[in-house]
Parts: structure tokens; C-alpha cells; sequence
């Protein structure tokens, strides 16, 4: 202990000693000390016994033990700069607690200070890796979004994205298609995470620890997708006392339940739409729709690095809407729409040596679609799944090199079924079953002199297909300064398994996945990142990147096929993709966000012709401000800007008749569009301007945090897509938008 502590413990533990304690049997008292905003622990906190002279300074883990307690109730009273005074309350019976204080600013003279550096000054000093940007779950909540705070609708305002329309939460990145972008869970893959047809991800952002998005150039250890990787990390529950925290808004309620079992920690997340249960209990009206889901996290941390850790997710939307109802001789007839996921994954991270570690992961993870008109007319059902394993070891790690080694299998199993009980009839079936053995080395290497590299190696055998690659990567990193740098990156990708769309479509609900065969190529893409990052202070961040992408082996459904042969299901595309990102970011300060945007042009080739895809999006602008509001709340201010983005126009259309040999005449008339060029025309420029307002107090013991925001404040008139009339002379077109003025509430509370 220091001198200076010494001197604080010694005076403001006298000052808190008022009368001597009564003579009784002694106890020792343990607890924590945490802050109130993110239950990170707080060390040199000054702990005191009111009216004792005990007294004590917390530890760098927030822990404390005061020895010499007397029995009874006693008043804890907690003490520190920069934190709010408090004392509480312990009963006889108990001898442990955790405190929760909340931060209290200080007005001090001006001194310099060196703060905590952010994840993003960590990685540019000591990693040589291009396109990676990371939210925290402060970035997640406080961003404006639709209905509830969304990770993947954060994600979205990043600088290398592109998303078609505000009905979806899939994005486009970098000139990709929405299904080359691979999105994990504690490292497990997770296929379709949406709910309300596509409006809003499965992720309760309360419960993510923290989310890295890699756009391009990401290193050997990920794998399957040629776009990007999103890898969300859950938090792993507080381990001082058991926490809830609940929501309640216009579209769902939540709750949120974390703390200690045992040695381990646990954190259970669960939601579900309320507003067909309010429909029913006030009228006798039905609503067809609703979704749940429940999300969990157990890790048992053992030793000084090792532990066990285990992730569960379940999801389920669910639309029935009775079209027929029963009579005497007639089955009902149901409109059945479901969708939803299921994973599990196991973690367990093994000391070796002194300091090795090795690392096995084993996870299930299904995805799985129905709609039909129910129980016996006609049914189509769809279905994916993966079941892998992966064991990586990272031998002894220093300062020069930080070498990882890693194989894996991942077992693909994708299932079309459309079938008709009531006929007994099967009308079409397809099966998928790749399986990926991969293996892998990443090297990080500090070659001196301001020089980062980082090597990689990726070896992968498609079982079923034939196919068998290496992919080589490679980023370097040169220092222009202690604040500047410059990077290359180049990297080979492949991709097993593909979605099918239409590019006609506006919007797409979910992925339809198909796996690589005799038939089906694995797709390939090759990267080349030019980029520039500097920063200004500790907090400022400016990175410019340049890149070019090609694109071999995708796939497109054939319109021409031949039901009798087999493998003409499908065309296959090739192309590229040019473009630039910027992004400027305060991540420290009284106000905070960034500045997001992106070029690019992305051009598509099948069957000898060329196109623009449907998310050939040139200019992307996204400001996001998070600062202090109005009325003492935080606020949050998102305005997006978009350039046209393409679609096919249609010059008229002809007729189809049919000739009825019984009536002998023409009839059944049928209507054909006439199209120009594929995605020759294009939508008006977009733009958006979202606000999030936030407050928060303390009463009756809970912790209560109302929110209202508004999307599209100044209500755009977004087109989402035209129709046609062909009726008129000319023609007329008749423009749909998208979301209107979206204005909506809820509240948090936490005890």
C-alpha cells in the first residue's frame, strides 16, 4: 500500500469512527465493489464500517475483506474519488455483499492524464489487420434504431456496407451478395437471425459483451463466407450477486437475468411479441403472428486461464391465419408461415505450459422454414444445419511472433421438401450435404522497425464436391509515425454453401441455402486492401481503405430449366467489385459516433451478360452522434444518405390465351412484363434521419430507463419499389415507400 492510500485510509476511516463497537462475537465481511452503468469491478475503493474504525481499500478485482466484524447489523459505507458516496445495509445473517456505485465527475484543476485506450488504438498498435471495426454494447444501445436497440441495425451504419431497404436486417458488403456474410455467436455459425420478417435481429443487445466486423482481408482462422465476418461475443453474467433487467416496449417484452452459480457464472436472456396476447384477452378477435426467443450463457472459469463455457439460442416467428374454417365432411385450411434457430455450442479453453492454450469447440446450429396451407393441402419445408468441431492451439505467444494453429470439420445438411399430404404426393425433393475439413496457421509477427505482419494459410476439402484449395493471406503493416500507419492486405476466400434470390425481389425474409456438390461449384473470391489509418490523440480515429474484389463460381437460379435433367438448376455468375471505404470515429468524449462512407461499383457476368446486381449502391453516407439531449436525457442521432440504387424497368408487357377446345374460344388471359436491361434503371437517392432519446433514474430500489425515438424523422418518402399499369395509355407507375415516420417507447428497469 502506498503511502498516499495509507494516509486516505487512515483519516477517512477515523472519520467514519464515531463510537467504539460493542462488545460481540466477530465476523469477517467479503463482498465487491461495482459500478452501477457496466458492473465493471472498482479498485482502491475505500470500504468502512460505520462507527468501527474498520476500514479497507479494494483490490484491482473490486474485492475487499474486512476482518474483525462484530456480529449484527452492520452499515457499509464505500468512499472514492470519482464515485458517488454511499452506504448500505448489511443484515446479521450475512456476511458477504456487492455494491454497486455510480460514477460522480469531479471538478478538478487541469491535469494531463493518459485514459484507457480503446480496443481500436489497441489493435493499430499491435496488429497488422485492415477493415475491422468493433462495437461495444454502449455503441449497440445508444445508436437509434427501429423498434429496439439492434446490433445488425448497427452494424448497417458502417463504412463498406450497403442495405437495400429498411425492411431488412441483411446487408451487403463490398460489392458480396447478402449470403457471403458469416455471422457467429461465441463462435458458433448462426444462419437467418431475424424476426419480423427480416425488421430486426434475434439479439438482445443487453446481453452482447461485443461485436467485430471484418469487411475484407480477415485472417485464416474464419472460414465459409467471402464477404465478411461478424463475430458477436456474449457477456458472461456478473459474478458479484444475481442481476435482472427487463424491458417492456411497443413490440415485445424482455427480460434479462445474470449472476453467480455456484463457481460458475450464468446469463438467460428471453422475449417474446405480446400483442397477440393483449388481442385475445380484450376482444375475440385472433392475431395470427407472433416470435419468441431465449438466449443463454454459462461460463465456469477454473484456474488462472482455463474455463468452460457453454452458449444456447432458441427462436421461433410463427404466422397462422385460418383461411377455411372446419364444417361437418371439410378439414380447416390454415396459411402456416414459420421460421426460427436452434444452436448450442461448448466451449472449452486448457492451459498448456506456461503459458499455451488449447482451444475445442463443438456446436450444433439449424435453421428451419414451413409454409404451407395446413394440415393436409400442400406444405413446403426447408431446413439447414451444421454440426462443428474445432480445436486450436496457440503454443507460446510473445512479442515477436503470435503464432495459431487450428483444424476443424463442419458437416452440412440442407433439406427442400414441397409435398402434398392430402394427395400423398411428393413433388419435389433436394439434398445438400457438403462437408468442409479445413486446417490452418495465423501468424502475427513483429518484425521490428515499425513493420506488422500478419502470414496465413488455410487449407479446405469440400467432401462431395471434389473440391479441394489453399488459401493463402497476408497483411502488412508499416508505421509512418507512433500514430500513423499504412497497410496491405490479400487474401484468397471460398464459400461452400450459397443462398438462392431473385434479383427482382425487394426483399428477401431469409436465406434458402444450398451446399456445394457435383453440380454446385464452391464460390471464390480473391481481396486486395489498400488502407491508411491515423490517429488524433487517444480518441480520434480516421481510416481510409481501398480494395478490389472478383468474384468466381456464384450461382443464380434457372429460370429455363428442365425438370428431366439434373444439375441445370442453377447459372453460374462471375464478377468484381472496386470501391473506397472512409470512416471517422470519436470513440471517447462528451460526444462520440462516427462518420461512414462508402464507394462502389460491383458488376455481375452471367451468361455472357453484364449487369449491375441489385445492391449496386455507389455512394453510402451514415453520421451517427451520440451526446448529451434535451430535458437531461443521452441522445442518439443517426442520418443516412444513399444513392440510387438499381432495378429492372419494365416497358410494357403481352398477353397469354389459352384456347378451350369446349367452349372453342380463347380464354384465361394471362400477363407478361416486357423488361428492359437487367437492373437498367434506377431508384431515387434515400436518406433517413433517425433520433434516439434516453433517460435514467433510480426509484423504489430499481433502476428505471425510458427511451422514445423516432425513425425517419422528417418522413421521407423512400420508394421501396413501382408498379405498373399497362391499362393506361401511356403507362402509368405507381411508386410504394418505404417506412414512414416510425415513432416509438419502451422502458428498461434493472434491480
Amino acid at each position: 500500500m502506498t503511502l498516499k492510500k495509507a494516509a486516505a485510509l487512515a483519516g477517512l476511516g477515523c472519520a467514519l469512527c464515531v463510537t467504539p463497537a460493542a462488545a460481540q462475537q466477530e465476523r469477517a465481511v467479503r463482498g465487491q465493489v461495482r459500478a452501477v452503468e457496466d458492473s465493471v469491478p472498482l479498485a482502491s475503493v475505500l470500504v468502512a464500517i460505520v462507527r468501527t474504525g474498520l476500514a479497507t481499500l479494494t483490490d484491482d478485482s473490486g474485492r475487499f475483506v474486512i476482518r474483525g466484524a462484530p456480529g449484527g447489523r452492520l452499515q457499509i459505507a464505500v468512499r472514492r474519488l470519482g464515485i458517488a458516496a454511499d452506504t448500505v445495509v448489511l443484515a446479521a445473517e450475512r456476511d458477504t455483499l456487492t455494491v454497486y456505485v455510480r460514477a460522480r465527475a469531479v471538478t478538478l484543476a487541469p491535469v494531463v492524464v493518459v485514459g484507457e485506450r480503446s480496443v481500436a488504438l489497441e489493435r493499430f498498435e499491435t496488429v497488422a489487420q485492415t477493415s475491422t471495426v468493433t462495437l461495444e454494447r454502449a455503441d449497440i444501445t445508444s445508436t437509434p434504431g427501429l423498434l429496439e436497440a439492434d446490433v445488425l441495425r448497427v452494424v448497417q451504419l458502417l463504412p463498406g456496407l450497403v442495405v437495400k431497404n429498411d425492411y431488412t436486417i441483411g446487408y451487403n458488403v463490398r460489392g458480396g451478395e447478402s449470403d457471403q456474410n458469416l455471422i457467429q455467436l461465441d463462435g458458433v455459425t448462426i444462419f437467418n437471425p431475424s424476426h419480423l420478417a427480416g425488421l430486426f435481429s434475434t439479439f438482445d443487445a443487453n446481453a452482447i459483451d461485443r461485436a467485430d466486423f471484418l469487411t475484407g482481408g480477415f485472417p485464416a482462422g474464419y472460414s465459409g463466407r467471402l464477404s465478411s465476418v461478424l463475430d458477436i461475443t456474449l457477456r458472461s453474467g456478473t459474478p458479484g450477486e444475481t442481476r435482472m433487467r427487463g424491458q417492456v416496449s411497443l413490440l415485445s417484452s424482455k427480460l434479462l437475468a445474470e449472476g453467480p452459480i455456484g463457481g460458475a457464472t450464468f446469463l438467460v436472456s428471453g422475449r417474446r411479441t405480446y400483442a397477440d396476447a393483449v388481442v385475445s384477452a380484450f376482444s375475440s378477435e385472433v392475431l395470427p403472428y407472433y416470435f419468441a426467443d431465449l438466449l443463454g450463457k454459462v461460463r465456469y472459469p477454473y484456474g488462472s486461464r482455463g474455463s468452460v463455457a457453454a452458449t444456447a439460442y432458441w427462436g421461433r416467428d410463427v404466422l397462422d391465419f385460418q383461411l377455411v374454417k372446419a364444417a361437418p365432411g371439410r378439414d380447416p385450411v390454415n396459411l402456416a408461415f414459420d421460421w426460427g434457430n436452434r444452436l448450442i455450442g461448448l466451449t472449452w479453453r486448457q492451459p498448456t505450459g506456461r503459458t499455451g492454450t488449447l482451444e475445442h469447440r463443438v456446436a450444433y446450429s439449424d435453421f428451419s422454414t414451413t409454409l404451407g396451407l395446413l394440415p393436409n393441402l400442400v406444405r413446403f419445408d426447408n431446413d439447414a444445419r451444421v454440426i462443428s468441431l474445432q480445436s486450436v492451439y496457440t503454443p507460446h505467444p510473445h512479442a515477436v511472433h503470435d503464432v495459431r494453429l487450428g483444424a476443424g470439420v463442419e458437416r452440412y445438411t440442407m433439406n427442400y421438401r414441397i409435398s402434398s399430404p392430402t394427395l400423398e404426393t411428393t413433388f419435389f425433393v433436394a439434398q445438400y450435404r457438403p462437408v468442409v475439413w479445413s486446417a490452418f496457421i495465423d501468424d502475427r509477427w513483429a518484425a521490428g522497425d515499425g513493420l506488422l505482419l500478419r502470414a496465413g494459410l488455410r487449407g479446405e476439402h469440400v467432401a462431395g464436391a471434389g473440391f479441394t484449395a489453399l488459401s493463402p493471406r497476408l497483411t502488412v503493416k508499416r508505421f509512418l509515425g507512433a500514430t500513423r500507419a499504412v497497410s496491405v492486405s490479400v487474401g484468397r476466400y471460398y464459400q461452400a454453401i450459397h443462398s438462392i434470390r431473385d434479383q427482382e425481389l425487394p426483399i428477401t425474409i431469409f436465406e434458402f441455402w444450398i451446399g456445394a456438390d457435383e453440380h454446385i461449384p464452391v464460390a471464390r473470391s480473391d481481396h486486395a486492401v489498400l488502407g491508411y489509418e491515423q490517429w488524433f490523440g487517444r480518441d480520434v480515429q480516421l481510416s481510409v481503405e481501398g480494395y478490389g474484389k472478383t468474384f468466381r463460381n456464384l450461382v443464380t437460379p434457372n429460370r429455363a430449366q428442365d425438370l428431366r435433367l439434373e444439375g441445370d438448376e442453377f447459372i453460374p455468375v462471375d464478377g468484381y467489385a472496386w470501391g473506397l471505404d472512409l470512416l471517422l470515429r470519436r470513440h471517447f468524449g462528451t460526444v462520440r459516433g462516427w462518420i461512414a462512407y462508402g464507394f462502389v461499383k460491383t458488376v455481375r457476368r452471367a451468361l455472357g451478360v453484364e449487369f449491375p446486381p441489385a445492391h449496386d449502391r455507389r455512394h453510402s453516407l451514415n453520421v451517427v452522434m451520440l451526446m448529451p439531449g434535451p430535458l437531461g436525457s443521452d441522445m442518439g442521432v443517426r442520418w443516412g444518405f444513399g444513392s440510387p440504387l438499381p432495378y429492372t424497368g419494365f416497358t410494357g408487357e403481352w398477353e397469354h390465351r389459352r384456347y378451350s377446345a369446349t367452349g372453342h374460344a380463347f380464354e384465361a388471359t394471362e400477363r407478361e412484363p416486357i423488361s428492359t436491361r437487367i437492373n437498367g434503371e434506377r431508384f431515387p437517392t434515400y436518406s433517413r434521419l433517425d433520433v434516439r432519446l434516453h433517460w435514467d433514474f433510480d426509484k423504489w430500489g430499481v433502476r428505471w430507463e425510458p427511451y422514445l425515438q423516432v425513425a425517419n424523422i422528417y418522413n421521407r418518402k423512400n420508394v421501396f419499389l413501382y408498379f405498373f399499369d399497362y391499362q393506361d395509355s401511356p403507362a402509368t407507375r405507381t411508386g410504394i415507400s418505404q417506412l414512414p415516420i416510425l415513432p416509438t417507447f419502451g422502458i428498461e428497469f434493472t434491480f
